[in-house]
């Protein structure tokens, strides 16, 4: 059984109820690019998409839930991984 440390735990709870995702790339000279998307699995694809971005002054997009009220919440890659790596348990009837 895979277990979340307090952080993750609170990290899980983020994605639950963020309002969107985003995807933020740092391109140099106080400049970012940002993509908003509704789930993780868009944001992490948008977040791929942008790494390839020829003006990127680093090769990792950093992903965030956004709450309603604006906080932000940083996902961090080892995570995502985490959480991807869940397999689903069928229940017998």
């Amino acid at each position: 059984m895979m277990t979340f440390d307090p952080i993750e735990t609170r990290a899980v709870q983020a994605i639950r109820t963020a309002d969107h995702f985003t995807a933020t790339l740092f391109v140099g000279r106080g400049e970012y690019l940002v993509e908003r998307r509704d789930t993780v699995l868009a944001v992490m694809q948008a977040a791929s998409d942008i790494e390839r971005d020829p003006r990127a002054c680093t090769r990792r997009a950093m992903i965030y839930a956004i709450a309603a009220d604006g906080h932000a919440t940083l996902l961090t890659a080892a995570l995502i991984a985490k959480l991807l790596s869940l397999q689903t348990v069928k229940m017998s009837a």
